[in-house]
């Protein structure tokens, strides 16, 4: 970072001349953003194009192909336009549409994921049992390895992480009413935070046990659906082999697809964040630093060879070396940057406003938001993320989400149900109060579990996890 952009920073938490240091301080915040937009862009701009180019499943994708036409025409029309255009701000808007597209088609993606994980968990457990082959396990022993390698670190996180991985593999061997006391304790934990985290929990759990669909389910990639409305409609009991071999061939074939499909969309949002975040700061940005013409040259040669389908310049791969190693530097200015936005917006409203600078500082929260790690972080307003959340409140949370499970478990069989519980358990908080309490609960689990099929599974799946560290 300048040492003149250190000192305004520095001014500016002393509160010494704002009238000329925030602008200061948000001039040099968006042409760091700028710049640290166009080589986000240029990556994974490159990355994609080396994507379609190798075919696999973007090139059966029609709406992620749609997705990136409509790219490539901002892009020619904004970034790499000479002048900017009296018709930018619908730009912008077409951007924002865009991504709230893609958000809604990746929550279906993501739905589809849980479904698969939730009958992957019970196709699993019945192999043994149709399949006719062996696991040796010794109840015994496998819980105190188990308990040991719960315990090998030292780590607080890391040990809570384990535990939710092996609680969500262990065979579920508990009542349904002793499962809700778990989920009351759980969302108990979030008394006296903002009801906004205790919402994001809850809809977590529902996207998690596929409570409630997203508005697409269904319909977006049908050959995926297909497959999970086949298992929907499957009797486990009554598989025999030659059946069983069938559904882990398609099974085996479609979470596959499912994951080159999601990798494609995680890499087309990364595109169109900093795509987004190049043209909000667009307008404001005068930056005169090599590495926005350089990442400049680059986008129109791979734009250039997208619309002509033709092979990556040289010229373009030759600009990497130019901009080597800037992503790192500029990212490190952005975190300093935007370390002190949320005290500017706050603290010195009445300056922002004086001044006459609101749309730019709303646009570098914005953007702010933009490249954060969270792809699909929403850009609405905040303030009503502060109310408490009361005890009525966990409550009113609670009864919603047992009256929705206990209506999903009548509806579907016992295999189907155990698989759901162990889902949620991997997405909840540990909520054992000891080590004695941790390790009475897997021998249970292990010594109660009847179905030697599930067993012979869960050993195996336990020792390959911990033979995997």
């Amino acid at each position: 970072m300048k040492s003149a952009d250190r000192k305004v920073m520095k001014d500016i938490a002393k509160h010494r001349d704002l009238e000329m240091n925030i602008p200061a301080y948000g001039n040099a915040y968006m042409n760091a953003s700028y710049e640290y937009s166009l080589i986000r862009l240029v990556l994974n701009y490159y990355t994609m194009k080396e994507v379609e180019d190798e075919g696999g499943s973007i090139a059966g994708d029609a709406y992620l192909l749609k997705i990136m036409d409509q790219i490539h025409t901002i892009l020619f029309e904004t970034l790499l336009s000479d002048d900017l255009k009296e018709d930018y701000e619908e730009f912008v808007k077409q951007i924002h549409a865009i991504r709230e597209d893609m958000t809604q088609k990746m929550k279906v993606l993501t739905a589809y994921t849980d479904a698969l994980q939730i009958y992957e968990y019970i196709l699993n457990r019945v192999e043994y049992g149709i399949t006719g082959e062996t696991y040796p396990v010794e109840e015994s022993e496998l819980a105190a390895r188990v308990f040991q390698y719960l315990f090998r670190d030292n780590d607080k996180m890391v040990v809570n992480s384990k535990i939710q991985l092996v609680t969500s593999q262990l065979p579920v061997r508990m009542t349904k009413s002793r499962f809700f006391e778990y989920l009351t304790e759980t969302l108990n934990i979030y008394q006296g935070s903002d009801t906004s985290s205790v919402d994001d929990f809850v809809s977590m759990l529902k996207s998690t046990a596929l409570l409630e669909l997203p508005e697409g389910y269904g319909k977006d990639y049908s050959e995926i659906f297909n497959v999970i409305n086949l298992l929907d409609n499957t009797d486990f009991k009554a598989l025999d082999l030659d059946t069983y071999r069938g559904i882990m061939e398609q099974f085996s074939f479609t979470t596959e697809h499912l994951t080159e499909i999601v990798s494609n969309h995680l890499l087309a949002m990364e595109i169109i964040n900093a795509c987004y975040a190049a043209l909000l700061a667009m307008p404001y940005e005068n930056s005169e630093e090599n590495g926005v013409k350089v990442c400049l040259t680059m986008l129109s040669g791979l734009h250039d060879a997208f619309v002509s389908d033709s092979a990556i310049p040289e010229s373009v791969d030759e600009g990497f070396a130019e901009i080597e190693g800037l992503q790192e530097i500029i990212g490190e200015d952005i975190l300093q940057f935007d370390s002190m936005l949320q005290d500017v917006l706050t603290e010195h409203e009445d300056t922002i406003s004086w001044i006459m600078s609101e749309k730019i500082f709303n646009r570098l929260a914005l953007i702010s938001k933009l490249q954060s790690n969270s792809l699909f972080v929403e850009l609405g307003d905040d303030e009503n993320e502060t109310k408490p959340a009361d005890n009525a409140y966990i409550t009113e949370k609670r009864d919603e989400l047992v009256e929705l499970l206990t209506t999903y478990f009548k509806e579907h069989p016992k295999e189907v149900n155990r698989a759901v519980m162990a889902a949620l358990f991997s997405n909840m908080p540990v909520l054992f109060n000891s080590q004695q309490e941790i390790k009475e609960y897997i021998e249970y689990s292990l010594n109660h579990c009847g179905n030697e099929s599930e067993l012979m599974a869960c050993a195996k799946i336990l020792t390959e996890m911990m033979e995997e560290e």
